[in-house]
């Protein structure tokens, strides 16, 4: 393809010009498009200073041209230009997507990798960031830092987070894959395609154990116990890693339990074990697609003379952009290598778009598909019986090299961007009623049914993670009940309220049949907390104006705390002592058992015999305190308290058959 140029300011952030803009390079000399494994994505082309638009080509103009076998013609930004020699120079390019390595994230969490993409697409303009990969896992930006700075090559980032994955970069989309090449059984022999190679093996990744370790605010270090990595060398060969950003120093977790299971991650996610092997080639690519090779794909490698026999992952491609072909590939292990792609960041942020995510769906539907010029539709016979049986729409004639297929036949209608043979991943419509895509923006959805990994909204501020059950709501409303079950469907937990009416809620006991407890507004208007027993009986009342009721089992009274009048009432027979005392002090009663005597007030003791029943107890508001004895048939013998006047008054009585002989000692 013939590099196509393109002004800064007549690319729109978040669409892919369709027009030749200023022109084609129709004089490049050479351009290469260089791509590594979640790392650099460049292009570098050599240009006549007499050329073609040589004048144009400035720093942040755009470049357009294909980088590959699959996948569509991608922009480049221009960020240098080389001096002139001999009648030409230099310019090297960034895909476009770096441009998100001027944008900046502040703060945010998410607890899943769709989350966490949504999270960072909230921030990232006119780019969309997604991911196939339904993993759960805690994500956090702990400090302002440019959007492409969280995708990998560092603590807390994407990939450090959520374990392996691989970046495709498709223009302003950037979708995090699971595993974005696949193995199409591509041998390379020596004497067959292999042209040129090269073997590195490098061990200094290899590790026996993981020694962990944190420090909190205060200097204090935590060693945690070495964790093995499965290797084992001739010689220990122990790493020691700094969790302390990672650990929580408030939790009741212990910090041993937090450091070794942070370990057991961070050994999981990274290789120590295998040594990398990397192996540069150059071989010829054939024109049949089953035996081509993208960044990504594994292939099988043999070269007998060095006894060499692998079966590797293509970690770094190098395409030939006017030849198409590529001219070479680095097949093994390659570090992620995103943090060094991260440039200065400004501390201002773009502002987001006003058009919602539907429109934008619809303008890029509209310009796909109006705006397509070529192709070709082949009705081809797939069983060979001479009949045609499928519709091809292909980007070439030829299903052996076409790239992009839509492929419609009995069985559905599908894409595929690998191929004729597929796989239809991108999107499939198949006759048993099916529809497998990568993406669907729609309106409105009606279903019975929905199962999802992660349902969020756009900006990222809500999201309910189906595979572990957690939901982040920025705002919740319940329009009349809310219940919370267990993991064994039990309800153990329920918020109803009525139309113009209370509000309770309702605490179930282990089996999900029993309510234990019940807060509430009740008909008072004021705020009420009610605890059962396990029979089900009422046996203490907490209220919102300072009242509290104490029932018995069989849910009868025994005290009653009046919080609006300041009184508190027990029945007769409550109270039973014999070596103990009681004390009454302002409104507050207490009961003391290691001395003998009755205190009142601070001011009178009884000593000698005591009674084996004090009823009812009473602390009046209009009264600073009043103590009284009866007998079980509420006859008042000693009675203690004060009057209007704030004269302290003791009543002695004695019963007999005609009455009471009363004696009143008056205290001042």
């Amino acid at each position: 393809m013939i590099p196509i140029l393109y002004a800064a300011s007549s690319v729109t952030e978040g669409t892919v010009p369709t027009s030749y803009g200023i022109g084609a390079l129709t004089d490049v000399i050479e351009a290469k498009c260089s791509e590594e494994r979640n790392g650099k994505y460049e292009l570098t082309f050599t240009y006549p200073f007499n050329g073609i638009h040589a004048d144009q080509i400035q720093y942040g103009s755009f470049i357009k041209a294909k980088p590959n076998f699959t996948d569509d013609p991608q922009l480049f930004q221009v960020i240098k230009i080389g001096k002139t020699m001999n009648g030409q120079f230099t310019v090297y390019c960034q895909h476009v997507s770096y441009l998100l390595s001027g944008k900046v994230i502040t703060t945010g969490t998410a607890s899943s990798c769709i989350a966490a993409c949504t999270l960072l697409t909230a921030q990232a303009g006119g780019f969309t960031i997604d991911t196939d990969k339904n993993v759960s896992a805690d994500f956090e930006i702990t400090e302002p830092s440019s959007v492409r700075s969280w995708f990998g090559g560092k603590k807390g980032s994407l990939l450090d987070v959520y374990g392996t994955g691989e970046w495709h970069y498709d223009n302003f989309t950037c979708s995090l894959k699971a595993h974005r090449g696949q193995d199409r059984n591509v041998q390379i022999r020596h004497g067959k395609n292999l042209t040129q190679l090269s073997q590195e093996i490098n061990m200094d990744n290899l590790c026996t154990g993981i020694v962990p370790f944190c420090i909190d605010n205060d200097g204090n270090k935590t060693v945690g116990t070495k964790v093995s990595t499965g290797l084992t060398l001739d010689f220990e060969r122990d790493k020691a890693v700094d969790f302390s950003s990672d650990v929580d120093f408030d939790s009741a977790t212990p910090l041993a339990t937090q450091l070794a299971t942070l370990t057991n991650n961070y050994i999981q996610n990274n290789n120590f074990t295998n040594v990398f092997n990397s192996i540069t080639l150059d071989f010829v690519q054939l024109s049949n697609l089953q035996e081509r090779v993208d960044l990504c794909d594994t292939v099988h490698i043999f070269f007998d003379a060095l006894g060499i026999t692998a079966s590797l992952k293509c970690v770094a491609c190098t395409w030939d952009v006017i030849d198409e072909r590529y001219t070479s590939c680095t097949f093994g292990d390659l570090k992620s290598s995103i943090a060094d792609t991260i440039s200065t960041q400004e501390k201002e942020i773009a502002e987001k778009p006003s058009t919602s995510v539907m429109e934008n769906a619809i303008n890029h539907a509209t310009e796909l598909i109006s705006g397509n010029l070529g192709g070709y539709v082949v009705m081809h016979d797939a069983d060979n019986d001479g009949h045609p049986d499928e519709i091809l729409i292909m980007d070439t004639d030829d299903i052996t090299t076409a790239v992009k297929v839509w492929r419609f036949n009995s069985g559905g209608l599908g894409y595929s961007g690998t191929g004729y043979a597929g796989p239809y991943s991108t999107l499939a419509l198949t006759n048993d009623g099916k529809i497998v895509a990568d993406a669907i923006t729609t309106g409105t959805l009606n279903a019975n049914l929905i199962k999802a990994g992660v349902i969020s909204d756009v900006a990222g501020n809500s999201t309910i993670d189906m595979t572990n059950g957690q939901a982040k709501l920025y705002e919740l409303i319940a329009k009349r009940n809310f219940s919370i079950i267990d993991g064994n469907d039990l309800l153990k937990a329920y918020l109803t309220t009525t139309i113009g009416g209370a509000a309770a809620l309702y605490l179930r006991d282990f089996t999900g049949q029993k309510t234990r407890a019940v807060v509430s507004n009740n008909a008072y208007d004021r705020g009420e907390i009610d605890l059962y027993d396990e029979n089900d009986i009422l046996r203490v009342s907490i209220y919102g104006d300072g009242g509290l009721v104490i029932r018995d089992a069989n849910g009868d009274s025994v005290i009653d705390l009046d919080g609006t009048a300041g009184r508190v009432k027990a029945p007769k027979s409550l109270y039973k002592f014999y070596d103990g005392n009681i004390s009454v002090v302002g409104s507050w009663v207490r009961f003391l058992r290691d001395s003998a005597g009755i205190l009142v007030v601070g001011k009178v003791v009884s000593t000698g015999s005591r009674a084996t029943t004090i009823i009812p107890l009473e602390l009046l508001s209009d009264t600073p305190a009043r103590f009284y004895i009866s007998d079980e048939n509420d006859y008042i013998s000693f009675d203690c308290y004060t009057d209007g006047d704030e004269h302290a008054k003791i009543e002695l009585k004695a019963k007999s058959s005609s009455g009471y002989i009363e004696k009143i000692y008056k205290l001042f």
